[in-house]
């Protein structure tokens, strides 16, 4: 067995095999020599896509066929992906050579990709010898950032650090000198009521600090002339503010650009009372006919019944920051909040994510992508759109670690929305039927009744400052939710949902589609003995497990789902007669355990009286109504 020894570099932990051991004691010449845990559009698998990738080197005077070894992200199952031992032409690595495997998880006859992908928050991979015992190498590695590769320098050396110019299957080369520090404020992140001074500082000898108050990124280049202030002196915070830093060192890894939200409530009740812009770059009217809504009404805050009451409402409960550069929202091009029919990884805009907990208690600060989200809010006409946020590594950590539902979730997220009402709104229509609470309550209503559910919590929200009203955080019925909460691999999942188009037709945001299908086919066609009914059950016509059937259908899952749906009288859901096509079906079916479909309530602001939908009637009987609600009667 090797010896070991550990080298930390900025808080990431790297444990290696030492190189120079001789052959007894090391049993081949090869080490894990680089790796990329996070790839977005560095380079391409033979496939096409951009994934992660372990290079494997052989430092030794001979050729060594690496046929057999096995690869691991676990230690104690070390013969989890073997290196195929066929074709050792493709398996043989020369001396000083190199050897590229992809970790991805695919199955594919073209190149060579081990049944598992790398963590970029950070995880443990190692070399095995052909007995499935002997180690050869073994890395620990800390979060990664998005083409930025990570390993030894020089190549077999005891030097480990990041590559800005990642070297898959070449001598790797030492393009930083260096890791510029992280800023650290003299205050945090918060509310006051008193003009301050902030002080910045790093740790990086020669290192500037950039700053802006403007929302723009700190240093970037803007025709031919950089954003930013240099800091010389503290900056004095005297209103809202959303300070944003970065360090900059030449030859240097720069630091991140980290944004800190300080809220003058005193400054915020008072913001744009006539409704102008907030301030340059701030769009003045429409723009692409979208309407836009600034400040707080004067009406309301000076009103006696109130005044008294809206600060310590703005208190009430935490805060969420959003700022970014103006035109990713309201540039008539590329602004997302201005072309909000627009949609897909082209329309996500970076940002910055601040939470802030009026009580004190600890936040977060992560940059991230955003998107609006939703189908009819989309609608120009709405000056308050819906909203998602991603957390990847090209922007920062790769997942947002922090428990935004307490005890009542899970604490790591790949994505989340900020979701406000719409049609039964303020901000809209001026609807009296504003609650806010009627979503909320259906998929509480599940909770309740012992069925998975999608959680959520209120927060107000501000952009670069300006107060934009009051969200909820809601988490989407995905695969990476189904992961979370129902067990698995987020890729052992279906999701079926309905699209935006006008015919809402259904189709699979992950996975397939095609168990839908047969439990779709299987309903149509009706159940007219005890047999077919439990064949969809994955049981025997007695009613026993069958253990070559398919459990398509969880029949106390949908039948507490249609429950809250009659109870709280949505007529904008799966089974509605609205229209004669399904709406808001949220399902999900793990094809590698199925346990049958399970059904998630989504948008009921319409439900509990709001829109007359009580008494609306729920069994479809038009023979030709091929929608969810035709299948859902012959259950």
């Amino acid at each position: 067995m090797p010896r070991f020894m550990k080298i930390s570099l900025l808080g990431l932990i790297l444990t290696v095999a030492l190189p120079g051991l001789v052959e007894a004691e090391r049993p081949l010449s090869l080490v894990i020599n680089e790796l990329m845990a996070s790839n977005s559009s560095f380079n391409t698998d033979p496939q096409g896509q951009y994934d992660d990738w372990i290079e494997i080197y052989n430092y030794g005077t001979k050729a060594v066929n690496a046929g057999g070894l096995y690869l691991t992200d676990n230690l104690s199952v070390p013969s989890k992906w073997r290196i195929p031992y066929g074709n050792s032409a493709v398996t043989t690595i020369p001396a000083g050579g190199f050897l590229l495997i992809w970790a991805d998880g695919d199955i594919t006859d073209s190149g060579l990709h081990v049944n598992f992908k790398l963590d970029a928050g950070g995880e443990q991979i190692a070399l095995f010898d052909s007995d499935g015992s002997t180690l050869i190498d073994s890395v620990v590695f800390g979060e990664q950032t998005a083409d930025i590769s990570f390993g030894r320098y020089p190549d077999a050396g005891d030097n480990c650090q990041l590559f800005g110019f990642p070297s898959p299957s070449s001598e790797n080369i030492s393009v930083y000198q260096g890791f510029v520090g992280e800023v650290e404020f003299s205050h945090e992140r918060g509310f006051y009521d008193a003009p301050f001074s902030v002080t910045l500082a790093t740790e990086t000898k020669d290192a500037v600090i950039y700053y802006t108050l403007d929302g723009t990124e700190p240093y970037q280049l803007t025709s031919r002339a950089f954003t930013g202030t240099v800091y010389t002196a503290p900056v004095l915070i005297n209103k809202t503010s959303c300070l944003r830093v970065i360090a900059i060192k030449p030859g240097w890894k720069s630091s991140d650009i980290i944004t800190c939200t300080y809220i003058f409530l005193d400054d915020v009740i008072r913001q744009s009372p006539s409704g102008q812009p907030p301030g340059p770059g701030w769009p003045r009217g429409s723009v692409n006919g979208q309407v836009i809504n600034y400040g707080m009404d004067p009406d309301v805050v000076n009103n006696a019944r109130y005044r008294g009451k809206i600060k310590d409402s703005l208190l009430a409960i935490p805060t969420i920051s959003l700022v970014t550069d103006l035109d990713n929202l309201f540039d008539s091009s590329s602004g997302i909040y201005v072309n909000a029919r627009r949609d897909g990884l082209l329309w996500e805009r970076p940002t910055s994510v601040e939470l802030l907990n009026p009580d004190g208690s600890e936040g977060f600060h992560i940059n991230a992508g955003l998107r609006i989200r939703g189908a009819f809010s989309r609608s120009g006409s709405n000056p308050k759109h819906a909203l998602r946020l991603f957390f990847r590594n090209e922007y920062g950590a790769g997942k947002l670690r922090y428990p935004l539902f307490g005890s009542e979730g899970v604490d790591e997220f790949d994505k989340i929305d900020l979701r406000t009402s719409q049609n039964n709104s303020w901000s809209y229509e001026g609807s009296s039927q504003n609650t806010l609470i009627r979503d909320v309550f259906s998929r509480d209503v599940q909770r309740d009744m012992g069925q998975p559910y999608t959680r959520s919590r209120y927060y107000h929200l501000y952009i670069n400052g300006q107060y934009w009203g009051l969200y909820q955080t809601q988490e989407r019925a995905d695969a990476d939710f189904a992961e979370s909460y129902l067990g698995g691999d987020k890729e052992e999942y279906d999701v079926i949902k309905n699209d935006s188009s006008g015919s809402r037709a259904l189709h699979a945001t992950d996975g397939t589609i095609d168990a839908y299908r047969r439990l779709y086919d299987a309903a149509v066609a009706g159940f007219a003995s005890d047999a077919a009914y439990f064949a969809v059950q994955g049981l025997r016509p007695d009613g026993t497990l069958d253990p070559t059937g398919e459990r398509l259908l969880d029949p106390e899952n949908l039948m507490d789902y249609m429950i809250c749906t009659y109870y709280t009288g949505d007529p904008d859901a799966p089974v509605s007669c609205w229209a004669h096509f399904s709406n808001n079906v949220f399902a999900i079916y793990n094809r590698v355990r199925p346990q049958g479909f399970t059904w998630y309530r989504h948008d009921a602001e319409h439900s509990l009286g709001a829109n007359g939908g009580v008494n609306e009637g729920r069994l479809l009987t038009d023979p030709t109504d091929r929608s969810l609600g035709q299948q859902w009667r012959h259950f």
